[in-house]
């Protein structure tokens, strides 16, 4: 079945597309467990969860996630500041000037830290190769003056 903006995915589906985005789902979950037990003391709705997931991805707009969940964008973003991002600003310890939305989830997560490492042990040794043979190659030309 082809799915389109006004379908929403599962919530596996989601946490499976914020993983191929780099995100990292254990963390995220962690996060989001936190939330309901220490903060709101009472369980997200599947629904504000997958939401919380794709606007992580960056892939979706505030409209986009509101044409899939047969919203309004305006009550979509207050629908989720209430259920969930002023949770989640709180818990992220963001200054009252930081704006935390749909639209600046992603950033804000990649910069406190749930974003998966990608600099594993083999990328690191192919840099010290890379800057020796950019290093060769740029003795071998020579530079023409006009």
């Amino acid at each position: 079945m082809k799915r389109t903006l006004s379908t929403p995915p599962s919530l596996s589906d989601a946490e499976r597309q914020a993983s191929n985005c780099g995100l990292d789902i254990r963390k995220l979950e962690a996060l989001l467990e936190e939330i309901e037990q220490n903060i709101i003391q009472r369980f997200l709705s599947e629904k504000y969860k997958i939401i919380f997931y794709l606007a992580a991805t960056g892939l979706f707009s505030a409209d986009d996630l509101a044409e899939m969940f047969n919203h309004s964008q305006k009550n979509l973003n207050a629908d989720f500041n209430k259920n969930l991002g002023s949770h989640l600003k709180d818990y992220l310890e963001l200054d009252d000037s930081d704006r935390l939305g749909i639209t600046s989830l992603r950033r804000i997560l990649f910069k406190k830290g749930y974003c998966v490492d990608i600099n594993d042990d083999e990328s690191v040794r192919v840099l010290p190769t890379r800057y020796a043979e950019n290093s060769q190659s740029e003795q071998s030309f020579t530079v023409r003056q006009n």
